[in-house]
């Protein structure tokens, strides 16, 4: 399926997850674990809701299942000006930033990695959180059949958000992680692992 937009409209996460079945497909896959992390965690769950005889089972890292509140907050601060400046200010405010986000609970790699995807995706780099933001997760999660993991870090930004996906779903299976932060799975992928073979 071939998404049409703008440079300026931002995908929905429906257009996001609408790929997928192509990726498959053109790897000879019929049927796959979904894994899904915060903005993925929506386009997994999406996936899995509309194509549900190619997912066997999901498992999703972060839920980003917002209140209306949350989510219009959230939408209200979406854009961030990354425009170049010549004394390099703009890398260096922006490295800040994660900084102020995740402490010295993620390692110096993860928070590069996440400055230079940034500023890779550029001026439309919002447009994924846009989709988030604005998506229904909480009808797609009650509408989902396959197995499902939960799995939440202490340090991570969204972990207060679990009690509202057991209100929902108390069928899942949940696991708790400690400490970390947003970077969890990249910076600690052992323990990660170590948490999800038993649900495989």
């Amino acid at each position: 399926m071939e998404c049409q937009t703008s440079r300026n409209e931002p995908l929905t996460i429906e257009e996001y997850a609408s790929v997928l079945p192509e990726v498959l497909d053109d790897q000879d896959v019929d049927r796959i674990t979904v894994i899904g992390h915060h903005t993925g965690a929506s386009i997994a769950s999406e996936f899995a809701k509309s194509h549900p005889s190619r997912v066997d089972k999901i498992i999703l890292h972060g839920i980003p299942l917002y209140t209306k509140e949350e989510r219009k907050e959230r939408m209200s601060n979406l854009k961030v000006d990354l425009s170049p400046k010549k004394d390099g200010s703009h890398l260096v405010n922006y490295w800040n930033w994660i900084q102020s986000r995740v402490g010295g609970r993620a390692t110096l790699e993860s928070c590069q990695m996440s400055l230079l995807h940034v500023f890779l995706a550029g001026e439309n780099e919002w447009f994924c959180h846009h989709a988030a933001f604005a998506y229904n997760l909480e009808k797609t999660l009650l509408e989902l059949r396959q197995p499902c993991l939960i799995i939440s870090n202490t340090g991570d930004p969204l972990h207060y958000i679990i009690p509202r996906v057991q209100s929902l779903r108390d069928d899942f299976t949940y696991r708790e992680l400690e400490g970390g932060s947003v970077f969890f799975i990249r910076d600690e992928p052992e323990k990660w692992v170590d948490c999800i073979g038993d649900f495989l």
